[in-house]
């Protein structure tokens, strides 16, 4: 319960610094479970580790990407901190450093989201943390928000894509 209890205070910090007025449209305490949730239904065994997912996918309703976008690279931190965190607790390794992005569905309503989390090789991980991190610079517009999923593709634009509640 520490663990939530931090990261519930690292999200108030966060939203101090976003404009007067300014709300989380859904829990992030609730977000922070069923992304820990998600983690711990994809864990599996390799070679005798327990490996956790390392892909973290987040599905927000386009309303919701508009108003939550500024904060996105403080809230996909603090989501990594707080997986990383819940992993070392329960012993569990990742493939490389977990990965938190959040991405566009326009079947979801306000207030609502998803949690996808995916085993991904490390290749893989580092070009998708690439993508997300030009997106978030605003150097490209890939990855992150931008890219709704696509016809026939996971919610990650990845082949293996877990399904996880809606909220």
């Amino acid at each position: 319960m520490k663990l939530l209890k931090t990261f519930e205070s690292r999200m108030s910090d966060v939203f101090g610094e976003a404009p007067q007025g300014f709300a989380a449209p859904f829990s992030l305490k609730k977000l922070a479970r069923h992304t820990v949730r998600e983690m711990e239904s994809e864990t599996f065994v390799v070679d005798g580790v327990d490996t956790a997912p390392a892909l973290f996918t987040l599905l927000v309703s386009p309303t919701d990407d508009t108003a939550l976008r500024p904060l996105y690279s403080k809230l996909t931190k603090e989501i990594v901190s707080f997986v990383e965190a819940q992993a070392k607790a329960k012993g569990y390794v990742f493939v490389g450093k977990p990965l938190a992005r959040f991405m566009v569905d326009p079947s979801l309503r306000s207030g609502r989201f998803a949690v996808f989390a995916e085993n991904v090789d490390a290749r893989t991980l580092t070009r998708l943390r690439d993508e997300e991190e030009a997106f978030l610079s605003s150097s490209l517009g890939l990855g992150g928000a931008a890219a709704a999923p696509r016809d026939g593709e996971g919610a990650s634009g990845t082949e293996g894509a877990v399904a996880g509640g809606a909220w």
